[in-house]
This record gives structure tokens, C-alpha cells and sequence, in this order.
């Protein structure tokens, strides 16, 4: 591993029980990469993800982020270091689009004046219309929760951003355009991504690199 890793694992495996679910996975990411986890349901992709941002704790082998061992992290550091988008963006529904859009900047001690301006950069990027700032998650359309759910995710400027199949449950139309809409937030920023996705053209449209998995092993990197 050197300084231009971003993630990095050597022979972990993780269990449920007595249900093996990763086995024996050795991979890097660099910074700057955008890499997409395929494979079929259950083969451990949204597995892999909980255990870069310690959601889950592997039973061997070593992992390491942001060039840090992260058993060595303090977890709600690491986890502030990071973005995560689900299905719809997974908003908090008693929060407004803005105070959605504010939460990973207030727990990194952004003030009030900073989060107003950094949503107002980044509304034009995710094409969303100051309208929907004040509206609840409830009210808006299945896009604008996603493109919000994008906002929260990177406007703390996180060295790295996981995305969990954040597309799956869209229309064909809004989830080409969410597509695009994040390849052109990756090159624009240059921060490392991380996505798990079933879909093999999503894939090959939005990463750098493709890590096909099957049955909790690494069959291809491509």
C-alpha cells in the first residue's frame, strides 16, 4: 500500500455466524478511482461497503482507509470522512431538504454561513431547483431525493463516497441522468467512489475499474 491508496484489503473475510460471507478478499483503491462492485444478490458487495465504513468488523486479515489500519480509527471520524449514498438518497424524513443536505457539514463544525454556501455551489452541479430546500423528503420525487442524498454526501468535501445500488429503485430516464450527473461530480472533484450496483452497464458507464464478485469471492477486476 502506498500514500495513494485510498482503501486497502489483504485477505479478509467476514461471517455471519457460521455463514461465511467474504472470503479471503485482497484489493486495492486508489485515489481518485471509481471503482463499481457487481455480482448477483448475496455475494457480500453491501457487505464489503459496511466494512470500509466500520459498520461491520471482518474476523481476519487486515483492512486499511485512508492509509490508516481501521481498527486504529475512531469510527465516527471515519465514518466524517466519508459520504454514503443509498436507494432515494435514504433521508432523514423529520429533516428538511436543507437540513438534509447540512448534516454531514454540521457534524464536521461547518458554521451556518458555510453550509448556506456550499449548498448554494453545489445545487447547480445535482440540477436542483432552490425550491425544494425547504421541502420534507416525503414531498419530493424519487430524483430529487437522490440528487439531495448526493448534496449530503459530498458537501463536507469527504475523501471518499459509497454508494449502495443508489439508482436501483429509479425510472430508466431519471437514473441515466443521475448517472451522469455523478460521473461528472467524479471528475469534477476527483474524490475516491466506491459503488455497488447489479447492473453491468452502469458499471461499465461510471468506473474507472469493475470488481466482479461471486459467492463472497473476487472473480474478475477489470
Amino acid at each position: 500500500m502506498n500514500n495513494s491508496d485510498s482503501i486497502h484489503f489483504e485477505k479478509v473475510d467476514f461471517s455471519y455466524g457460521e455463514q461465511k460471507i467474504l472470503h479471503d478478499l485482497t484489493f486495492t483503491v486508489d485515489k481518485g478511482e471509481f471503482v463499481c462492485l457487481t455480482g448477483k444478490s448475496g455475494c457480500g458487495k453491501s457487505t464489503l461497503l459496511r466494512l470500509i465504513n466500520g459498520l461491520l468488523k471482518r474476523q481476519n486479515g487486515q483492512i486499511k482507509v485512508l492509509g490508516q489500519d481501521i481498527d486504529s480509527w475512531e469510527i465516527h471520524r471515519l465514518r466524517r470522512d466519508m459520504g454514503y449514498v443509498l436507494q432515494e438518497g435514504a433521508l432523514f424524513p423529520h429533516l428538511t431538504a436543507r437540513q438534509n443536505m447540512c448534516y454531514g457539514m454540521k457534524l464536521n463544525g461547518y458554521s451556518h454561513e458555510k453550509c448556506e454556501q456550499r449548498i448554494n455551489e453545489l445545487l447547480p452541479l445535482v440540477n436542483l431547483d432552490p425550491a425544494v430546500l425547504d421541502k420534507f423528503p416525503d414531498t419530493l420525487s424519487g430524483g430529487q431525493r437522490q440528487r439531495v442524498g448526493i448534496v449530503r454526501a459530498i458537501a463536507h468535501n469527504p475523501d471518499m463516497v459509497l454508494m449502495d445500488e443508489p439508482f436501483s429503485a429509479l425510472d430508466a430516464e431519471t437514473r441515466r441522468n443521475l448517472q451522469d450527473l455523478v460521473k461528472n461530480i467524479h471528475q469534477k472533484l476527483n474524490t475516491t467512489f466506491v459503488m455497488v450496483t447489479h447492473d453491468e452497464e452502469e458499471a461499465k458507464n461510471l468506473g474507472t475499474r469493475i470488481i466482479h464478485m461471486d459467492a463472497g469471492k473476487i472473480k474478475t477486476i477489470s
